[in-house]
């Protein structure tokens, strides 16, 4: 059972959405958080509206760029100590054919949803070493375990999320850290990253304060994996890829309309570090 009273937690893609939602059970916990996000203006309000709670404070901060990270790295250290709780939640997307996605989209998409994760685990991972009892959380998507059309660049990062994430709890095993590894895959949450979008047949819009309330609870138990929904994603699914021939598996996903749901997709109107 992970104690969280007094930890320092840091969570990317802090200013909405699921990162603000984290962010606030956290401080609920006893965190100390520490928000990190690219977009000024939200994190701001972010950390106004959170401040009443805790001790939590933002540090504007381009993940993309190792340096930045670094320098956050020494400030935070400077002003909090050690992380203890690492919360990569950052994620962008842009839904369309393979054909009409741009190179700079796809670059970009790879260095936030995937790249960064290993920016900041290589950065932060001596810190929360340090602290001595620590985790990492790394968001996937339902498009990581069921690959959907339209999301070619998006899906590919979040499959590497769970490689990347799997093969990371092991090496902290191998090396007997006391840190936990989590990654999760929620179905669609309503955060503005897939307005337009259309629900697959039998499935519900998530809120972010469902699935932070999941994931808090997948730290505490130290789980590889929080699923949401559960049964679906970690299941139905995955049995479904076994036993189904992959022919089989796409005319399931066509049928279920699962093909179709992104051919609508607007999205958030800039494009920017938050999921």
């Amino acid at each position: 059972m992970k104690n969280f009273n007094g930890k320092v937690a840091l969570v990317t893609g802090a200013a909405r959405g699921m990162g603000r939602a984290m962010a606030s059970l956290l401080l609920e916990e006893g965190c100390k958080v520490v928000l990190v996000d690219l977009d000024e203006k939200a994190l701001r309000d972010t950390e106004k509206a959170l401040s009443s709670m805790g001790d939590c404070r933002g540090f504007l901060c381009d993940i993309t760029k190792t340096e930045s990270v670094t320098q956050l790295a020494e400030d935070i250290k400077d002003e909090f100590g050690n992380v203890s709780i690492l919360i990569n939640n950052a994620g962008i997307v842009r839904a369309a054919p393979i054909l009409e996605l741009e190179e700079r989209d796809v670059r970009l998409m790879f260095e936030v949803n995937l790249i960064s994760l290993f920016r900041t685990c290589r950065i932060f991972l001596p810190q929360i070493i340090e602290a001595g009892d620590g985790h990492i959380v790394n968001m996937a998507s339902a498009g990581g375990i069921l690959a959907i059309p339209n999301l070619s660049a998006y899906s590919a990062t979040k499959f590497g999320v769970i490689g990347f994430s799997d093969t990371l709890r092991q090496e902290m095993k191998k090396e007997d850290y006391n840190i936990g590894v989590t990654y999760v895959c929620p179905n669609t949450v309503n955060t503005g990253m897939f307005n337009g979008s259309s629900m697959v047949k039998g499935t519900a819009m998530l809120t972010p304060e469902n699935v932070a309330k999941r994931v808090i609870h997948a730290i505490r138990k130290n789980k590889p994996l929080c699923a949401v929904p559960m049964f679906s994603l970690r299941i139905a699914i995955p049995l479904l890829k076994v036993f189904l021939p992959i022919n089989g598996m796409d005319r399931l996903n066509r049928n279920l309309g699962i093909w179709t749901i992104n051919d609508t997709w607007k999205g958030r109107v800039n494009v920017s570090q938050k999921s």
